[in-house]
């Protein structure tokens, strides 16, 4: 069931991301190109610049087979000046769901330098000092290393409209104080989805409403009848 209240989702988030920043040390925006998450990170900007939390930190996991458009954006958001870029192009390990024949892809493999589908940035972190080299271990081991005895948080753009099970978890068992939205990674570090209550139209109407620069992929899949529920600008 859902419970409507007086306030729009956009206030509610930055009211979200405020109480976040009052309460931890290092509040760090998940990045990956996409709408939700460059929704995100405006969101984030806006709450920091109030209250004088300037830089934001932005993470991006780059996994090498990305789009163009997709390293275009995120050069875009890491180039900011109100950025404080953590973009790590270093070696690691992702699932390969296109071969039949190839369980895993390798990226940034410094033996096939010459496969890169794009090359490394001057910005970037490229060495891997994580203790794994797994995708989806690196979120919290990157901020056991990176905010290392630090109150520190983790904000990604999850959002439950794309999952009845996200529903579930997001809203039936307290994380941190009265935060449903969010899970405990380690010890006074953690990861919360300020956005978890937003549709696919807020999303583009924050984005349009703003004037805010967004991934063109989106633009091109719908020219050729994707589904919005399947638009992925990420690897």
């Amino acid at each position: 069931m859902k419970i409507y209240l007086k306030e729009n989702v956009y206030e509610k988030a930055l009211e979200r991301i405020s109480y976040l920043y009052d309460e931890f040390e290092d509040v760090v925006v998940g990045y990956s190109g996409g709408k939700d998450s460059t929704v995100l990170v405006h969101l984030a900007l806006e709450v920091a610049r109030k209250k004088g939390r300037l830089p934001v930190n932005v993470m991006w996991i780059d996994q090498e087979a990305e789009w163009q458009s997709t390293v275009d954006m995120c050069i875009k958001i890491m180039t900011m000046p109100e950025v404080k870029p953590y973009w790590y192009q270093m070696p690691m390990v992702i699932t390969n769901n296109a071969s039949l024949i190839s369980r895993y892809n390798y990226c940034w493999d410094e033996k096939e330098k010459d496969k890169w589908i794009h090359p490394k940035h001057k910005l970037s972190i490229k060495e891997n000092i994580y203790g794994t080299d797994r995708f989806h271990q690196l979120f919290e081991k990157i901020l056991k290393v990176d905010f290392k005895d630090k109150k520190a948080c983790y904000i990604s753009g999850v959002r439950t409209e794309e999952s009845p099970k996200r529903h579930m978890t997001l809203t039936e068992a307290v994380t941190y104080k009265w935060i449903t939205w969010g899970k405990k990674l380690s010890k006074d570090q953690y990861t919360f989805y300020p956005i978890y209550d937003w549709s696919y139209n807020d999303i583009w109407k924050a984005i349009h409403d703003n004037g805010w620069q967004y991934n063109t992929l989106y633009d091109k899949m719908y020219q050729y009848g994707i589904p919005v529920r399947e638009m992925r600008v990420s690897n």
